[in-house]
């Protein structure tokens, strides 16, 4: 390729998805030249639709501490309804579990809520559209429907070819793909085989006519369950897989009657077959009436897609001069919604680091490092977490103790990320965050178990794995793991109800809830262990502040 009659830009991202449009903007916003390439055109069907509130936090964090206000217009409910459409996002205020058995009868069957703050569900189609657009607006470039035909990396410079003839140079590539990464594949990155442990396929679409659950099933109402499954993410669960329900209709403003509906399988329990995966989605509605009643008048609006195994990986995420997040770098599972979340973690230092590399004209590996680090964790956390997820699927009482161990994890890590910057936020001073460019420590959005030991992790996930491998019988394990939890010295005693295991239904915003957050609070000032104090310490002016507003 000749540079003389490359176009020159100082970033250049492949794909134009949320991670790449967030990323671009927020670069554009700080002078740099920025180019998006993609292969394809926006509006454009996607999936990674359900939204949690750590993943609202993250936004509001990258919102703020790179004053791009309209990353935030993605954080919340009322925020997408006001700024982009009502009918762009369907409401979300729980994670629904329903645990099925093959031919069970019209019965009801065991089942676990977990009531969160306010949040969403993505039509994607509409708010990539609107963040695309936004980087636009910034400055940033767009190339759609292109591909990339030629790339070389040197030490001084990325270049590439795009199919329509145009040559481009810049000095750092940001490949936000996805699966088919163009730089994976250039440099061999992949892993093969993958080091995940899940084993899962997917088919998946989006449907019209699916019912609400809360009128397919009667049952005796918990009195203090006063959260409708119709307004979350639905899970159905069974042995060898589950089924996700994400309703975008699911309030009085939406005009969408759109609802995503995708099934996920282990492949060694559920083999591929040759017949469409609509009769196969079919063929398993027949195994599952609990589970058929709510797709009786259900139709699909687009085709099926059929995947074969989701997981793949990279034994590296960054070289000089070029860094893959985390969808361009591997995959485990959309089991409790870590995509979204993990890729707008790693944006938060990403930006940092990539605008320090241009102000010390640095494009090693030097700044990036820790960040793979971090990259690399998410992964394999979320691999262990998902994978005996899997296992704990083939007995209810194992899935009710290990389903805790992902509420403490997720419930530390939005503690620390909270804390550390969301009380700002909340308190009426997030400007204060766009002092913080740096972002030199990136301990608090490491997802862990802090003053639990790493050896607490290790144990329940052995525990279960030890399941599969046949050395001990599920209720043994689903006991041993609800006494590792009950055995706990670091947090307030039982808290949010986690060591007692026929408590099935927890709600953040609920009395009990707030109480045990407000217990929380009281325990970080009280407590004489000085890792309390490093990871979840805030400031008692910025917490009163935040309860007034």
């Amino acid at each position: 390729m000749s540079r003389d009659k490359a176009k020159q830009f100082d970033v250049i991202i492949l794909g134009s998805g949320l991670a790449g449009s967030i990323l671009a903007t927020i670069l554009a916003r700080y002078n740099l030249r920025v180019l998006m390439i993609d292969k394809n055109a926006h509006p454009r069907f996607a999936i990674g639709e359900a939204v949690t509130p750590d993943t609202d936090l993250i936004l509001k964090i990258l919102s703020y501490q790179y004053s791009v206000p309209e990353i935030a217009h993605l954080s919340s409910f009322d925020s997408i309804c006001e700024n982009i459409s009502p009918s762009a996002c369907g409401f979300k205020r729980s994670f629904n579990f329903i645990y099925h058995c093959e031919a069970e009868g019209k019965k009801w069957q065991e089942y676990d809520k977990l009531g969160v703050y306010p949040s969403s569900h993505l039509f994607r189609q509409n708010v990539d559209q609107y963040m695309v657009k936004v980087a636009i607006s910034y400055g940033a470039k767009l190339l759609e429907r292109t591909n990339v035909i030629d790339l070389s990396i040197d030490e001084n410079h990325v270049a590439l070819k795009v199919d329509r003839g145009e040559q481009f140079v810049a000095d750092y590539l940001v490949d936000a793909s996805g699966y088919n990464s163009p730089v994976s594949r250039q440099f061999n990155l992949r892993e093969d085989p993958t080091r995940f442990k899940t084993h899962s396929r997917s088919i998946f679409t989006h449907m019209v006519g699916v019912k609400k659950y809360d009128d397919c099933i009667q049952r005796e109402r918990n009195s203090q369950d006063t959260l409708s499954w119709h307004e979350g993410t639905l899970h159905h669960i069974f042995d060898g897989g589950w089924i996700w329900v994400i309703p975008f209709n699911n309030h009085e403003r939406s005009t969408n009657q759109i609802c995503s509906v995708g099934v996920n399988l282990d492949p060694r329990r559920f083999l591929r077959t040759h017949g469409s995966p609509a009769q196969e989605f079919q063929n398993l509605l027949s195994r599952f009436p609990n589970i058929a009643v709510q797709f009786e008048n259900a139709k699909p609006v687009r085709d099926w897609v059929s995947t074969g195994r989701l997981q793949y990986s990279s034994h590296s995420c960054t070289r000089n001069r070029f860094y893959l997040v985390p969808h361009a770098a591997g995959f485990v599972d959309a089991l409790f919604s870590f995509g979204l979340v993990n890729t707008y973690t790693i944006l938060i230092p990403l930006a940092a680091r990539i605008l320090k590399a241009f102000s010390e004209r640095d494009f090693s590996t030097k700044y990036f490092a820790d960040i793979e680090h971090l990259q690399q964790h998410l992964f394999d956390y979320n691999d262990k977490l998902v994978n005996c997820s899997y296992i704990s699927f083939a007995n209810y009482a194992l899935w009710n103790a290990w389903k805790r161990v992902w509420i403490l994890g997720s419930t530390l890590r939005q503690w620390k990320a909270g804390i550390r910057k969301g009380l700002k936020i909340e308190a009426g001073k997030g400007e204060e965050l766009s002092e913080v460019k740096d972002e030199d420590n990136i301990d608090y959005l490491t997802p862990s178990f802090e003053g639990l030991g790493e050896d607490f992790f290790q144990e329940v996930t052995k525990t279960v794995e030890n399941v599969a491998e046949g050395l001990i019988l599920p209720d043994e394990a689903a006991q041993h793991i609800m006494f590792l939890i009950n055995s706990i010295d670091f947090l307030p005693k039982n808290y949010l109800g986690l060591g007692n295991e026929s408590h099935q239904y927890l709600d953040m915003l609920s009395s009990f809830g707030k109480s045990e957050q407000s217990r929380f609070l009281s325990w970080v000032k009280t407590s004489p262990k000085p890792e309390v104090k490093k990871y979840f310490d805030y400031n008692m002016e910025d917490l009163v502040a935040a309860i007034k507003r």
